[in-house]
């Protein structure tokens, strides 16, 4: 299917409200052909019950008596974006998504009516004095109560993440800061007792991820990497298409992320707010943290991510996704090796980080490989993709299945290799997002999810797993031991890239080999 029919067949789609999982059959004459022999397409196929598409909305636990005090550290891009999640919202952004005193469509749906989880922000702490100021804003803006939108009273700003971890008030803690940070501040607040909600990556080093892994399974305490596509449907049902064995033998797994802005490269110097960000209203030495110590820098602030002092490569920001998807679906957990090349060719007076980055990752035990190709200067979309002897998927919100030319189980159905036999894609429109990478993140499924046959938010989802948890209903889907397969992983490949040689997992000391 080229690219033209696959665009015209996703518009028609579209039209089709809250598909649930289906096969393509009736693009071309399967149906006829099987029909003929009389069989039944999906039963052939073995995935005419899929558990997954049932999925129901968990029931709310948020009571009158149970109101969780969260604390937010890091009230960025992202951290802002999780307390829209939560329920709360800045006034500019709550103008700009109403008309007529009404929210707009996808406002209303993606955040306004989703449940309300009875969390009070009763806590900011950020580096920079102009985003916790707005985050006092925003805690005071509820967009979702049982009157519509409501004002709640301001959130403490705190002068650092230990004073507000020291406050007895503070039941959980949200963590969205720089990724040198996260496992020091989730280490400190698991220890005092705070349940943690950890944006990814979990860790800036494998040393760092085996200190925050022991430290929580010590701790009593619920913990979530912030992998929000946990909850997307269509990674839940291909992993029951897996373990149906639609694919046979899965031998290789193609991962990729395509990015081609200033911003999607992490060059966020004039991004935001950001211009009003001085050495005056910067606490230099509280973001600097146990990092090697230097001047104050403005760059090195808000472009932390292409630095390695603070951030984790386009591995531990991109990668780290794509193998959380792959991870759901296969359960691969920590290659045996890793190889990893790349270089920075085009930012390079912009930090350390590499513009294109090449990784493989061995799994003898489990007779495959997965490849991960990423690039800053070209944003040709690619799904990712896993093959097996008998098929092959290509999965990011949406799924394909193709059949291998060469396939024994599905020999009798008289489809060309080319065309997917299955296809599930609820929703193809992101026309309410506009920005370029907004909309590279709504493909990868990093926005709304559909369950129960609503438009769900599934960073909502995801944080009020964790919060059900918290208060005693079901578990976290990204847990600590989630986490550390893939801090792990992605560390493997940047010391791969950095030494230039292959490492070696050696799983009994927890340690990395290089060369």
């Amino acid at each position: 299917m080229n690219k033209l029919q696959r665009r015209d067949f996703l518009k028609g789609l579209a039209a089709v409200p809250f598909l649930g999982y289906f096969a393509f059959a009736f693009k071309n004459n399967i149906t006829k052909e099987i029909n003929q022999k009389g069989d039944d397409y999906l039963k052939v196929l073995r995935i005419d019950k899929l558990e997954a598409p049932t999925q129901k909305l968990n029931p709310p636990t948020g009571k009158n008596n149970n109101t969780l005090r969260i604390g937010l550290v890091g009230v960025g891009w992202r951290g802002e974006d999780l307390l829209l999640s939560l329920g709360y919202a800045h006034p500019e952004i709550i103008e700009k998504n109403t008309v007529n005193g009404q929210y707009n469509n996808y406002f209303r749906t993606t955040y306004a009516e989703n449940e309300d989880l009875n969390v009070e922000i009763a806590g900011i702490c950020d580096t920079f004095e102009v985003h916790s100021q707005r985050g006092v804003e925003i805690s005071k803006s509820l967009i979702r109560s049982k009157s519509g939108k409501g004002k709640t009273k301001p959130a403490k700003i705190y002068p650092n993440y230990r004073e507000m971890i020291a406050n007895k008030e503070i039941d959980a803690i949200i963590i969205a800061t720089a990724d040198h940070t996260h496992a020091q501040i989730a280490i400190e607040a698991a220890k005092a007792g705070i349940h943690v909600y950890l944006e990814k990556p979990m860790a800036h080093s494998i040393e760092d991820a085996v200190k925050l892994r022991d430290t929580i399974k010590s701790a009593s305490v619920v913990f979530q990497l912030g992998h929000q596509n946990r909850q997307q449907m269509s990674f839940k049902i291909a992993r029951e298409l897996y373990l149906k064995g639609v694919l046979g033998d899965v031998n290789m797994v193609q991962t990729y992320t395509n990015r081609n802005t200033i911003f999607g490269a992490w060059i966020r110097d004039d991004a935001f707010d950001h211009r009003l960000g001085n050495k005056d209203n910067i606490n230099w030495e509280e973001f600097l943290g146990n990092a090697p110590k230097c001047e104050f820098d403005y760059e090195r602030y808000f472009s932390w991510q292409r630095y390695s002092d603070y951030g984790t490569s386009i591995t531990g920001n991109d990668f780290s996704h794509q193998y959380d998807c792959i991870n759901q679906i296969l359960r691969l957990g920590i290659p045996e090796t890793v190889v990893a090349t790349g270089g920075q060719y085009y930012y390079k007076h912009h930090g350390d980080m590499p513009d294109i980055f090449n990784a493989v990752f061995n799994y003898p035990e489990r007779g495959l490989t997965m490849t991960y190709n990423g690039t800053l200067k070209n944003e040709a979309y690619q799904q990712s993709r896993i093959l097996g002897s008998e098929a092959t998927m290509d999965i990011d919100r949406a799924i394909m299945l193709f059949k291998d030319r060469n396939s024994v189980r599905y020999k009798d159905i008289k489809t060309s290799p080319s065309d997917p036999f299955y296809y599930y894609d609820p929703s193809s429109d992101i026309d309410a997002v506009s920005s370029a990478t907004s909309k590279v993140y709504m493909k990868g499924g990093y926005g709304p999810t559909f369950i129960d046959n609503k438009i769900v938010d599934a960073t909502f989802l995801h944080l009020k797993e964790w919060v059900d948890t918290i208060r005693g209903h079901g578990e976290t889907s990204c847990n600590i031991d989630m986490g550390f397969e893939e801090a792990v992983t992605f560390n493997l490949a940047n010391l791969a890239y950095v030494h230039k040689k292959q490492v070696r997992w050696d799983k009994e000391n927890e340690k990395a080999i290089i060369g």
